[in-house]
């Protein structure tokens, strides 16, 4: 799956709007972008975001589009 979105200002991590999927990269120099991802995008019913536990971080699960929404399952079904 590949995800496309637009690159939005960092400053939108400070209010961000419900049901809203943004990533966060910084780049070889540092540079911090932000990139509101399109939810059409994103496969409808499949897990786009699995998240892996950690000693630092015990919770795992997913993130899956259901209905236009991000929605965290846990266990990950997929």
């Amino acid at each position: 799956m590949k995800l496309t979105g637009i690159e939005v200002p960092v400053e939108t991590l400070s209010d961000i709007e419900p049901n809203t999927v943004l990533v966060v990269l910084s780049d070889d120099e540092g540079k911090v972008r932000v990139v509101k991802v399109d939810p059409s995008s994103m496969a409808a019913g499949e897990a786009f975001l699995k998240v892996t536990a950690s000693q630092e971080q015990p919770q795992a699960g997913c993130w899956v589009m259901i209905n236009d929404n991000p929605v965290w399952k846990d266990p990950c079904p997929y």
